[in-house]
């Protein structure tokens, strides 16, 4: 299964029998941009095996060029970095058959040409690297990969990561060592406790191979490894060749730090620092992009109310308690802290990475990497009182009856002019709370959530003039609820795009629907794009039966507008048509709706019709079964629905005239019956 075949002089493995044609252009567009070492949007339709594409062109030219870094390969759920990796698997397994086979042949025609002299002679087989294969590994939040028997089953984001960290901060280890008592063992992890014994005698962890989320869990509860899978990917991401993680590792400055992407491939048990700065080659890839400009703008957006603002003057008072505390029985810790900051946030930030995961700070310009923090922040009790005055000034400025909206300039003017806080000292707001809950020690991060957001939400005032807004709503939720919310937006999203154009050497946006292609190198500010194209689908048979339904069997007019997607005779003829489709479709049907809202209204409208129970008639008598989902959800994208699984595809979503007709004219339609549909639309 599987040839090889060259693009230019590269040697590419693709491992099945035969390539679509839109593949084949894919994989050359992909060349020109990576030869070029610039950046490419690229857009093929869903079903056509892009990745399968990507990872036989990409891992064909790191295995051509070793010069190239690593590939960082970005999707938006778990089931999505499963299904990459398990085609990944397939790909280097049919590159290290092809490699074996040709040594195999290499030494045959060296023996024949050798008059068999040369038989039994022939060097060992290679392994590792040198036999073809890589390294590559998943990464994902502790909630998905931990192991261990009462953390694991917590359900809640935020619980198993405190209580991770209770298990496995370095000041809960050293208490646990000084006191040697075995009930004092007893709290710590014993997976974390292998993976740090490991890592202290340079193990590899593990030989190379593609490890998927399941693959590391599964390593993690094997007595001969038993190490922490979460701790064991974040170090093995340092060594390989391939890593497949989530958008928010790469984008959101708040996660970012805890991939520890950049530089070169090291060994997997060397102790690394740590940094967000990168100098080699790497790919960075962004699958089902056509979202990535919301993920930056939502990265770089607070949201605050008067709730999170009470309890964050309930974190400075704790906080200002655990201070007094310190200085009466370790006053030491604090001094330490004081020197430290003097010298810069550059060594200010050599602190436990536990914490530097959560509570990383918002992107900041280079030049402010290497300045001191301002003097009147450095005193623990002096930091403090700056952020007890920030919060009462946030709250005041809650206070209005109307909307209204200002700019990043105005409000840190108001700042310095009401609460005597200079703009300076906003910009190391979130650096100075980050060493501050490190030298408290603490592990509780989620209950300090209020007052980091603030953080978050002075430091990004700060630091940007432009590209943020700050909007008041005093009726968020319904006219009428008085409920004062304050946002500070991101309308930026290159914001978050810039540090990584700098930091690696070609990004690829793909998706299936990334159009229009010029747009989004000018909204994410991107420079250097070698090559934007789109590649339609070749069909060798006519396959598809595209359908426009307008009128329900009693004439009404369907359609999900705004204005009739909530009348009872739409809502009823779409349940009609299901049900005749599920009557005669003898597989799966999958139905899409345009919003999570109006899936549940129909759905409810449904029940109470009995069009759910005759749709559930026709599933038990051997009609396959039906789908609800949401168009351009996660499902929609996470999950193929191929052969029998969809054998129809219900849309029901608002078509204006021109998507009509355009639709129509894609599946090879005259423009005659296009000009027809959109007259009659």
């Amino acid at each position: 299964m599987g040839f090889t075949f060259n693009i230019d002089e590269l040697r590419v493995y693709f491992p099945y029998d035969s390539i679509y044609p839109e593949q084949y252009r894919y994989m050359c567009a992909l060349k020109r941009s990576l030869d070029a070492k610039g950046n490419c949007v690229l857009e093929m339709p869903t079903g056509t095996g892009k990745t399968v594409t990507l990872f036989s062109l990409i891992t064909s030219y790191q295995w051509a060029h070793p010069e190239v870094g690593r590939l960082i390969y970005c999707t938006r759920t778990v089931p999505e970095m499963s299904k990459a990796l398990e085609e990944l698997k397939v790909v280097i397994d049919f590159r290290v058959s092809v490699l074996a086979a040709d040594r195999k042949q290499k030494a045959k025609a060296i023996d024949d040409a050798m008059g068999g002299a040369a038989e039994g002679s022939s060097p060992p087989e290679p392994t590792g690297l040198a036999a073809g294969h890589i390294l590559a590994v998943g990464l994902s939040a502790r909630r998905n990969m931990c192991v261990h028997p009462e953390v694991s089953k917590e359900g809640d984001r935020e619980r198993v990561d405190e209580m991770c960290r209770q298990l496995t901060a370095p000041w809960a280890r050293d208490k646990a060592q000084k006191d040697g008592a075995p009930q004092s063992r007893g709290c710590l992890c014993t997976h974390y406790e292998k993976y740090e014994a490991a890592i202290s005698e340079q193990s590899q962890l593990l030989p190379h191979g593609v490890y998927t989320i399941e693959d590391l869990r599964a390593k993690g509860l094997e007595e001969g490894f038993g190490w922490c899978p979460y701790y064991a990917s974040r170090r093995l991401i340092q060594a390989s060749s391939v890593a497949v993680l989530n958008y928010q590792y790469v984008l959101d400055p708040k996660v970012s730090l805890a991939s520890g992407l950049g530089g070169a491939p090291t060994h997997a048990g060397a102790r690394v620092q740590i940094s967000g700065q990168a100098t080699e080659p790497s790919i960075l890839v962004f699958d089902e992009a056509h979202n990535i400009d919301d993920v930056c703008i939502e990265s770089f957006s607070v949201k605050l109310n008067r709730q999170r603002l009470d309890q964050a003057t309930g974190n400075v008072t704790r906080l200002s308690s655990e201070v007094d505390r310190v200085k009466r029985e370790d006053a030491s810790r604090l001094q330490d802290e004081y020197k430290r900051l003097v010298q810069g946030l550059r060594q200010a930030g050599q602190i436990d990475e536990h914490v530097a995961e959560q509570l990383a700070s918002p992107i900041l310009p280079e030049d402010l990497v290497n300045e001191a923090i301002p003097g009147n922040i450095r005193r623990a009790e002096h930091f403090l009182a700056l952020l007890k005055r920030i919060v009462n000034f946030l709250r005041r400025y809650l206070q209005v009856d109307r909307a209204q909206c200002e700019g990043p300039l105005s409000i840190a003017h108001k700042l310095e002019e009401e609460a005597d806080v200079d703009s300076k000292s906003l910009k190391f707001v979130h650096e100075r709370l980050r060493s501050l809950l490190n030298t408290l020690r603490v592990s509780n991060l989620d209950e300090f959530t209020p007052i980091t957001k603030v953080a978050d939400f002075v430091t990004l005032l700060g630091t940007y003039a432009q590209g943020f807004t700050i909007i008041v709503d005093p009726y968020p939720e319904a006219q009428g609820l008085y409920d004062p919310t304050l946002l500070l937006s991101c309308l930026d999203a290159s914001i978050g795009m810039r540090p990584l154009f700098k930091k690696y050497q070609s990004i690829v946006l793909t998706s299936g629907t990334i159009s229009p292609l010029e747009m989004y190198p000018k909204i994410l500010g991107m420079t250097n794009v070698v090559v934007t194209e789109s590649f339609s689908i070749t069909m060798e048979r006519k396959c598809l039966c595209p359908l426009i339904v307008t009128h329900g069997p009693d004439q009404v007019p369907i359609t999900s507008a705004f204005k009739l997607r909530e009348d009872p005779s739409v809502v009823l003829n779409y349940g009609n048509l299901l049900e005749q489709l599920v009557q005669t479709v003898p597989d799966g049907l999958v139905c899409f709706f345009t919003s999570y809202r109006y899936l549940e209204q129909v759905l409810e409208k449904w029940y109470e019709t009995g069009v759910i129970a005759r749709v559930s008639a026709a599933c038990d008598s051997g009609q396959g079964a039906v789908f609800l989902s949401v168009a351009r959800g996660k499902v929609a994208e996470g999950i193929d629905f191929d052969r029998h699984y969809g054998r129809c595809v219900v849309l029901l979503v608002f078509c204006s005239s021109v998507c009509l007709a355009v639709y129509a004219l894609s599946f090879g339609h005259s423009s005659t019956f296009a000009w027809r549909v959109l007259s009659s639309a």
